[in-house]
């Protein structure tokens, strides 16, 4: 058979042997066109993938670092509360049951429990067996040897493990007991398990302390990660192939191929690792090379109608097209030089309305003035009253600590009216290092005579390492204080008075702050100018307006949402300092 065909080949017209070449040469392209673009697909999704699941890691590496720094102080303050100092004295717990069981609920910590000198549990915050004999555990000896906070590592029945602070109680050198308190990581694990992520935390020699699977603990970060399977040798040509375009390694869990994303927590050089699935990335390749694989049929179908016709009709055909084609490149020649024309005398327009805009904008100033200096006007109005009322009581020095703080209000609204004046003409803020907690502080300080009206209570989570910004201090600090104004205003009607304040450093400063106010009914709307909630003169809609400017001009922004459990949390995002980012590298 093979020879008969040969024998006819010879026979066969030239231009339906080039036909036959070309459509070989079609599919052998198509074909290397799908692989490419698999490959490259596969790479450009992985990395859009390897990006969120970095986020991911880190804000939940953030969350562990939070929760066991918030627990760190709480051993030092139960190791010099009275009550417990007296209960392990006398011998009577009844008042240190009370004292730990109220502490566990203000703080929101873990279990607390108080040990006596000879290592039994002699009160709880839970219904931990009490007369318990703990003093072979590893917080017991280690605080017992120690003046400081201890942190340990328990290995529990269910082959998991609990961690704890622990800090020696004494009084007049003389060893009484000690107070440990539990840190509820487990609540993170069980977080991860709801959301069936694949997730786990080891210490600073891989053994695996925390995990969302159950198995995954007493065991070691390298035993979870499978082998790959052994590939064939046309598998490893078309691995080595996608290496060459620069798609990402990929590990093996459970013979599951994830991408491996690991993180530093920042605690004992422990490390968070992330495992993201890549079912959705293989989901999205596989839609975008099923529109290539249709366009290319459709193409292929489209060479087999062209190649049919006769060469002399497509020779005239492409001749009429080419000659179309010259007349549209006149055309377009002639529409571009045009085009320029426009886009000059546009851009001319677009300078004149952006310098009218400004002069537009003067007429709101007026109003931001006023907005942004009730508060230091409503402050100094309160330094006067007590300075009035220290010298009526003939306490001069005291009066001239209110003087003082007038002065420095008076300096602040000074800075604000020529920041507002600078809002108006071109040029640059003063760009400095500015430590957010210093920001934060300040805020609090100025908010004082505010604050001091109504009960209200303020909870501040601040990192013990500076959160630097490349910012401009003042604007930073208006920010504060009309994010703190909002958050009093919206708790004023409230029996239970509560505004929270968290500060986390990542890639980004994220400062947050949050009440248990009414919430936000459209949040979509505070951020433009006028628009407010409030009643008649009691607020223009400015302040919100202000605070987003500027943390746009800072390179960062504020946004605002409903917290889940009611209230209102307004975010402000700001990127960190470039020398702490590099000492942080």
């Amino acid at each position: 058979m093979s020879i008969g065909t040969d024998s006819k080949l010879p026979n066969a017209p030239p231009g339906r042997f080039w036909m036959r070449a070309g459509l070989f040469a079609s599919v052998l392209g198509m074909l290397l066109v799908i692989w490419a673009s698999h490959a490259y697909l596969t790479r450009s999704f992985s990395e859009t993938q390897e990006a969120d699941a970095t986020v991911r890691a880190t804000l939940y590496a953030g969350s562990i670092q939070s929760t066991i720094q918030r627990h760190s102080v709480v051993p030092l303050l139960l190791s010099r509360d009275p009550i417990l100092i007296l209960a392990l004295r006398s011998g009577k717990y009844s008042g240190a049951e009370e004292r730990l069981a109220s502490f566990k609920e203000e703080i929101g910590a873990g279990s607390m429990f108080l040990l006596d000198a000879e290592g039994r549990i002699v009160a709880a915050s839970d219904d931990r067996p009490r007369e318990q004999y703990d003093g072979d555990k590893a917080y017991f000896t280690a605080a017992r040897a120690d003046t400081g906070t201890i942190f340990s590592i328990i290995e529990n029945d269910d082959g998991g493990y609990s961690f704890h602070y622990a800090r020696r109680i004494t009084q007049d050198d003389t060893f009484l007991g000690v107070v440990v308190v539990t840190v509820p990581l487990g609540a993170h694990e069980e977080g991860w398990r709801r959301a069936r992520l694949k997730v786990v935390v080891t210490d600073s020699e891989g053994h695996v302390l925390l995990a969302s699977e159950p198995n995954w603990r007493q065991n070691t970060l390298s035993n979870l990660l499978a082998p790959a399977p052994d590939p064939s040798r046309f598998t490893r040509a078309l691995s080595e192939a996608r290496r060459t375009f620069g798609s990402p390694a990929y590990v093996y869990v459970a013979g599951t191929p994830h991408l491996q994303i690991e993180v530093p927590v920042g605690f004992r050089n422990w490390r968070l690792t992330y495992f993201s699935t890549l079912e959705d990335v293989r989901a999205r390749v596989n839609a975008v090379l099923s529109l290539i694989i249709m366009v290319l049929a459709l193409l292929l179908a489209l060479a087999f109608y062209l190649l049919s016709r006769r060469t002399r009709a497509e020779s005239r055909r492409i001749q009429r097209e080419s000659e179309e084609l010259r007349v549209l490149n006149r055309r377009l020649s002639a529409e571009i030089g045009a085009r320029k024309r426009v886009e000059k005398n546009l851009k001319e327009a677009e300078q004149s309305l952006e310098q009218a805009s400004k002069l537009a904008a003067l007429g709101q100033m007026s109003a931001a003035v006023s907005h942004e200096l009730n508060q230091p006007l409503a402050a100094m109005k309160t330094y006067l009253a007590g300075a009035r009322l220290l010298l009526t009581r003939r306490r001069p020095e005291e009066a001239l600590s209110s003087f003082q703080r007038i002065d420095d209000l008076i300096d602040r609204m000074g800075g604000i009216t020529r920041q507002l004046k600078s809002y108006a003409r071109k040029g640059d803020v003063d760009i400095e290092p500015v430590d957010l907690r210093d920001s934060v502080r300040s805020a609090l300080a100025m908010m004082a005579p505010q604050l001091g009206k109504m009960a209200v209570k303020i909870v501040t989570t601040l990192p013990s390492e500076p959160a630097i910004v490349q910012a401009d201090p003042l604007r930073i600090e208006q920010i504060i204080v009309n994010l703190l104004r909002n958050a009093i205003d919206a708790v004023r009607g409230r029996d239970d008075r509560e505004i929270k304040i968290l500060l986390v450093q990542g890639e980004t400063i994220l400062l947050s702050i949050e009440d248990n106010g009414p919430g936000l009914r459209e949040p979509d709307k505070l951020f433009e100018p006028f628009y407010t909630t409030k009643k008649p003169g009691q607020g223009l809609g400015l302040g919100l307006a202000i605070s987003a400017g500027f943390a746009a001009e800072l390179g960062g922004r504020l946004v605002a949402r409903n917290a889940p459990d009611g209230g209102a949390v307004f975010e402000l995002l700001l990127p960190r300092g470039r020398g702490q980012t590099q000492a942080a590298e």
